[in-house]
């Protein structure tokens, strides 16, 4: 055993022994509920709800209050330092990865699955980006802090959003009624190295018929240095803006309206072309009305209507290229959730919603321009049932239903070279698709001690997505190769994962501690296959195999004294492909965190210590839509640390330094670094990640 699996092995050791062993500290028990509040448990008989927030300046790790789910202000600062997009706030909770592309853009994983796998929710919508090679996953246009919440959901143990494979991801947004007239703001700016700089500005005036609210952010940053002091090709630049209206007017309404805009751009160091355009134009329209009846709480209806316009190209950033495209993705959703309470004990809901996308392709090489072409549409129907009842004074069950019917039109999608000469002109056809999921979870609270013990069993199907779908048809139907077999002969068939949840929580006084475990069979799991050709006449189709997937994540933090908080977080998943015989692409090696926190008045330090394990369980070649398998990796261990002053409640001055000793490393679920002749950069192994990094970031209140 070498030296860096003798340290993981000892700190497992350790949370088993924190999470498990005798407690004496008597606290209220606590649950936060899928919105992200936190109420007593049918323990304690009290039905008061309040927001759920932690004490601390830095956000340095995360405590599970309530089985399965987790919730995190994305205001607050925190270490490391996130991306300047949602996949960077993230990656930093135990569970996820984040395959790196550049700067910006990285795509997020969920116990080792990424992609629709991963249902993710924005503002009371689905979004998805438009690029077919994912450069633009939907967490790209989530500006973290311009939303209240973020709220995780492990595992196929929820069906309100969708079939969740993995689990889902909903960045909640919410402006807070005014009881009188009056102007309330949050301006923060970010300065780091690699000219990094955030900019937020954030202010809302209103009173109690209701209010109006504008929210700016701005980030750029240039292309950073890894530990050895070698560049990436990174650099990024992005723009926001979003207007809210809301009226209240009483406190069981709110109709609210909003529209956000962002322009951005981004370079990559995993592909041959960069991401010089990234347009989103975003309708939202928002009822909620609280007690209709003794039994209907609530009822929410959501609107939303999202344009992605993006172009990928080798000669914006890149001298002497001449290839692009533009992609579009036009949607629009519909979901309307009722909330029921039928007795003190029992609660459900109803849900319907309803979607649609429509895909265009269009040239946009240097000296050729082409109109858009429409390649795909994809309209989607779900209903889901929930229904959750205390069985005893603290025992309770959780069940949900969801049906999902999915029509894909394939279009004939026509695309030429620079030359004019015609690549891909496909064979058009449809397909359709009927998913079932649910899910029941059991739940107990100790009579003596705050701990819940929990174990759930659920089943969750998916289709293919629009990459599954569209690769697969560009490999097996493109005329232009001859080919003609029709979309729906060699579309793969849909993925159904059933999982068993079972786990601890222990909300004490002075301990918080989790313990998840999982097991998933997951039959036809959908799987990257190998590329097939090379050049303009390369494909890359997916098929179905039979997968197993299981894991833990543990998390303590202690209260050792008034002023030292420590901390630790476990993680690991292993999967296979059962059907090769091989190992599961993507999947993050043993991961473990270690943190100390020192508060004292007004000041707050933190150590952040990041212990990585080496993979050497991989499939080169193949992989999901987030990346393939490149190769093994090497352990590290990452140590940063961080300052807080807070003069006042309003005001926040804090100071880091992550990957303190400066070491050059990459992480296993990652691109590889591709060759880029003009900038004189030669192809490499995996990404590599940033090396020593200072930022600075204030923040105030009004």
């Amino acid at each position: 055993m070498n030296r860096s699996h003798r340290r993981l092995a000892l700190l497992g050791m350790a949370l088993s022994t924190a999470c498990f062993g005798a407690h004496a500290y008597a606290a209220q028990t606590m649950q936060m509920d899928m919105h992200g509040t936190m109420n007593s448990t049918p323990a304690a008989a009290d039905d008061g709800m309040y927001e759920f927030t932690l004490d601390e300046v830095i956000i340095t790790g995360y405590r599970t209050a309530t089985p399965l789910t987790l919730s995190t202000d994305p205001q607050r600062p925190r270490q490391p330092i996130p991306a300047a997009d949602g996949a960077g706030y993230l990656k930093t909770i135990p569970g996820f990865s984040v395959v790196r592309k550049g700067g910006l853009g990285g795509d997020p994983m969920m116990r080792g699955m990424g992609g629709s796998r991963m249902v993710m929710d924005m503002n009371g919508g689905g979004m998805s980006g438009g690029c077919p090679n994912r450069m633009d996953p939907t967490s790209t246009y989530a500006f973290p802090e311009t939303f209240s919440r973020i709220i995780v959901n492990k595992g196929p143990q929820s069906v309100r959003y969708g079939a969740s494979v993995a689990g889902s991801v909903i960045f909640e947004r919410e402006t807070e009624r005014f009881e009188k007239p009056g102007v309330r703001g949050n301006i923060s700016v970010l300065g780091a190295s690699n000219h990094r700089f955030d900019e937020l500005t954030d202010v809302t005036a209103g009173g109690k018929e209701g209010y109006a609210r504008i929210i700016q952010t701005r980030n750029y940053a240039r292309d950073y240095a890894d530990g050895s002091g070698r560049r990436i090709h990174s650099g990024y630049g992005r723009h926001s803006l979003t207007g809210i209206v809301g009226l209240t007017p009483d406190p069981d309404t709110l109709f609210e309206v909003s529209y956000d805009r962002s322009r951005g751009w981004a370079k990559y160091a995993h592909g041959m072309m960069d991401g010089s355009q990234f347009d989103r134009d975003s309708y939202a329209v928002k009822f909620e009305r609280a007690h209709l009846s003794p039994v209907v709480e609530k009822l929410t209806l959501n609107f939303n209507n999202d344009t992605i316009d993006h172009i990928m190209d080798n000669y914006t950033f890149r001298p002497g290229g001449m290839m692009g495209t533009d992609v579009k993705r036009v949607q629009y959703g519909m979901r309307a959730v009722t909330d029921l309470r039928f007795s003190p004990q029992a609660t459900g809901a109803v849900g319907i919603d309803l979607r649609r996308d429509a895909h265009y392709f269009a040239e946009a090489h240097r000296r050729l321009k082409g109109s858009p072409n429409n390649d795909m549409d994809i309209k989607n129907f779900g209903i889901f049932l929930e229904y959750n009842r205390d069985l005893a004074a603290r025992s309770r069950l959780r069940t949900g239903l969801r049906y999902d019917r999915t029509e894909t039109d394939y279009h004939n999608a026509r695309f030429r070279n620079p030359m004019g000469m015609l690549m891909r002109n496909l064979v058009p056809g449809s397909a359709s698709d009927h998913a079932v999921s649910g899910f029941v979870r059991w739940e107990n609270t100790a009579k003596k001690q705050p701990l819940t013990f929990y174990v759930g069993l659920g089943h969750a199907e998916r289709p293919a997505d629009y990459w599954e779908a569209y690769h697969t048809w560009a490999a097996y139907s493109n005329r232009r190769l001859g080919m003609n077999a029709t979309p729906a002969a060699t579309r793969p068939r849909k993925e159904k994962n059933t999982q068993l949840d079972l786990g601890w929580v222990y909300a004490g006084e002075k301990t918080n501690a989790s313990l998840s475990l999982y097991y998933a069979h997951i039959h036809d799991f959908i799987l990257r296959l190998p590329q097939i050709g090379m050049g303009m006449n390369a494909r890359t189709p997916y098929g179905n195999v039979n997968a197993r997937l299981y894991g833990f994540e543990a998390e303590v933090t202690r209260t050792v004294s008034p002023r030292w908080t420590l901390g630790a977080s476990l993680a690991y998943t292993r999967g296979d492909d059962r059907t090769n015989d091989a190992a599961l692409p993507q999947i993050a090696p043993l991961e473990a965190t270690l943190t100390a926190k020192y508060s004292h008045k007004k000041l707050e330090t933190n150590a952040v210590w990041r212990l990585v394990s080496h993979q050497n369980r991989f499939h080169k070649g193949y992989g999901s839509v987030t990346g393939t398998d490149y190769g093994p990796t090497g352990g590290f261990g990452i140590f940063s640390l961080s300052l807080a002053y807070r003069p006042d409640e309003n005001l926040t001055f804090s100071f880091g330094v992550d990957n303190l000793f400066n070491k050059t490393y990459a992480e296993f679920v990652n691109y590889s670094e591709a060759a880029i002749a003009s900038l004189g950069i030669p192809a490499g192994g995996h990404i590599t990640e940033p090396g020593r990094t200072f930022w600075f970031k204030s923040s105030y209140k009004f």
